[in-house]
């Protein structure tokens, strides 16, 4: 899903799940406003999550997203692999939505993976090591 795209359905309001594959230290940085948290510590507990939680889930559109676009892919793998039919991930995450976006429906800041820590919705480093 184009950062553009999903930045008209937030603005517009239309009806879709979001899921944030991160894992909760980076979800506790920042985070959609709407998006689920798994609550996990590794992305390896992700499965149970979507196991648990398939029945909510099937019917709906469903949004994965990540910093950058790799777990967020496979998050999606792991929902279709689950009967979810509708899913979309983010193309290039979150750091993608706020290089093409207004970052409208983000609160807070992203967790990065360098010495830089976390960017803002205009990729502003906020806390470095």
């Amino acid at each position: 899903l184009k950062p553009e795209k999903l930045n008209h359905w937030i603005k517009r309001g239309e009806d879709f799940v979001m899921i944030d594959v991160r894992n909760q230290f980076e979800v506790d940085m920042g985070s959609f406003e709407k998006a689920q948290s798994p609550r996990t510590k590794n992305f390896s507990e992700f499965p149970e999550y979507i196991k648990k939680h398939r029945d909510d889930l099937k019917g709906r559109k469903v949004v994965t997203f990540c910093t950058g676009g790799i777990r967020c892919e496979k998050a999606s793998a792991i929902l279709l692999r689950e009967g979810i039919e509708n899913v979309f991930q983010l193309e290039g995450g979150i750091l993608n939505y706020f290089a093409k976006t207004d970052g409208v429906g983000f609160a807070g800041n992203c967790f990065v993976f360098d010495e830089r820590i976390a960017l803002d919705k205009n990729l502003k480093t906020v806390s470095e090591k």
